[in-house]
């Protein structure tokens, strides 16, 4: 079956962070300016009412982005999340894809930076964890995976991805009976899911593949570094 090239994660953050269609919304302050809004001074309705033109100038670029993501284009939809990140700096779903397209360029530094913007905005979004810690773990960085696998898994997602990630972490690292350990219970909770995603051992960043899948059992022989 033909999966799309974006995760389902990112999607349903699109849906959240942009579904909005009041200016209110657009500008950050919600339902709340209903009821204050005949103490708003021309000045903050100047505000607000930019604030909502680039908000959807910002959603039309990253919509863009997202259709030039599914045919492949990756470098264009990367220009797409930029522009929207321009146009709005607070709008996270740009952040979310533009990472989401520096994993498909294998541009792992790229992905990292947005990546790192997103904990900053939310420092409980475990997915985001985990991605980051799939772009640190490809650039070597095998002990600063391992922690944002492990921030995941304590954030308490009970994601099978996570635990088989930092189970090859582990097995990296040399630590065998850890990467055991997690490799038995991300292979528990896969067999707890609905639909159990093929087997795999990488995450959302792969090319043409947006469900997580089941960790292999291998080790690497080439791993360095030292047990955790």
């Amino acid at each position: 079956m033909r999966m799309n090239r974006y995760s389902s994660a990112v999607l349903i953050g699109i849906v959240l962070c942009t579904s909005g269609s009041d200016p209110s919304f657009a500008a950050g302050n919600g339902a709340a300016n209903a009821n204050v809004a005949s103490t708003v001074t021309p000045e903050e309705a100047a505000i607000q009412a930019a604030a909502y033109k680039a908000r959807l100038a910002a959603r039309a670029a990253a919509d863009e982005g997202f259709f030039l993501g599914r045919r492949g284009d990756f470098p264009a939809a990367r220009k797409k999340f930029s522009q929207a990140i321009e146009l709005d700096p607070k709008f996270a779903p740009a952040y979310r894809l533009r990472a989401d397209a520096c994993l498909k360029m294998f541009d792992w530094a790229g992905a990292i930076v947005d990546l790192d913007t997103l904990i900053r905005l939310d420092p409980n979004y475990a997915e985001i964890f985990n991605e980051r810690g799939f772009a640190r773990r490809q650039l070597g960085d095998l002990h600063g995976a391992w922690d944002d696998f492990d921030r995941c898994i304590t954030l308490g997602t009970d994601l099978p991805l996570a635990y088989g990630n930092r189970a090859e972490v582990e097995l990296m690292l040399g630590d065998d009976s850890a990467a055991a350990a997690d490799l038995a219970q991300a292979q528990s909770l896969a067999a707890t899911m609905p639909e159990s995603p093929p087997a795999s051992s990488t995450p959302s960043a792969r090319k043409n593949q947006t469900h997580h899948k089941t960790p292999r059992t291998g080790t690497s022989n080439n791993a360095k570094g030292t047990t955790r």
